[in-house]
Formats: structure tokens, C-alpha cells, sequence
């Protein structure tokens, strides 16, 4: 990014790199507050399955810091398959507190009372989703990137 950004020779490709950049360093971010939020808060409990949104973060952020500095196929290919994972991290996530939520309050995910109600639980679903949309992003500027 940061090479192709001083390479640029006209305006529209400063400025598209100058997005790529911004795009990218949102999502290095979100890994790094997610990393932390998950470490810092002790964000998981006994089982395996919840530490895995920290693990995917621990490997998104290098990825994406190394993407600033080399875009080839040996580091880009494998962060736009671990952008995918984050993805389906998420939506995973999210579907996990949605169905522990509801039966924690012992409601049905089939009616919209019962959805609304397993929503404002207190797992937080949206949270979950952090990783689906820091993942995306990240995903949408590795695929522009043309080699």
C-alpha cells in the first residue's frame, strides 16, 4: 500500500490508494481493539470455541499490517482467506449468542418476539458481528488490488 501509494502517477490512483490505505488501517485496527477487548477483558469462558475470535484476530492483524507493505500473492492470498475466516467468524458469533441468548431467556428464534428478545440478550450479537465487518472491508481492499 505504502509503495503504491507513492508510486502513484495520476490523482484518481492517489486517491484510490489513499482509500485502500484508510480501508486497511480500519480493519488493522479493529483487529487490534478486538485482540485487546478479548484479552483485556478476559472475554471467554472455559471452552475452546470462545477464544477462537481472539486467535483470528492475534493472525488478522500482522496480515493486514503486512499488506501496507507488500501486496504480492504470497501475502495477499493468504489475508484474503483469513478476512473470510474473520467473516465467517462473525457471522458464527453472532449466531451463537442469538441461540444462547434465547435459550438462556427460553424463548423461540422463530417468532419476532422471541428473536427481538434473544437479540437484547446477554451475549452481545452485535459484537460478534465486529469480526464480519472488519473482515469484509479488509476483504473488499485485498480484492481490488490488481497485481
Amino acid at each position: 500500500m505504502v509503495e503504491a501509494l507513492i508510486k502513484a502517477k495520476t490523482e484518481e490512483e492517489r486517491l484510490l490508494e489513499f482509500l485502500r490505505s484508510i480501508f486497511l488501517l480500519i480493519a488493522m485496527v479493529g483487529f487490534v481493539f478486538y485482540g485487546m477487548e478479548h484479552w483485556i477483558l478476559d472475554h471467554w469462558t472455559e471452552t475452546w470455541q470462545s477464544k477462537i475470535p481472539f486467535f483470528v484476530s492475534l493472525v488478522g492483524f500482522p496480515l493486514t499490517l503486512l499488506m501496507f507493505f507488500h501486496r504480492g500473492k504470497w501475502v495477499r492470498y493468504p489475508f484474503l482467506l483469513w478476512m473470510l475466516v474473520s467473516v465467517l467468524t462473525g457471522i458464527l458469533g453472532a449466531y451463537y449468542h442469538l441461540v444462547w441468548n434465547a435459550q438462556d431467556a427460553e424463548v423461540s428464534l422463530w417468532s419476532l418476539a422471541g428473536f427481538l428478545e434473544a437479540f437484547k440478550g446477554s451475549r452481545p450479537v452485535l459484537a460478534a458481528l465486529a469480526h464480519t465487518h472488519v473482515g469484509a472491508v479488509a476483504f473488499v481492499v485485498g480484492i481490488t488490488i490488481r497485481d
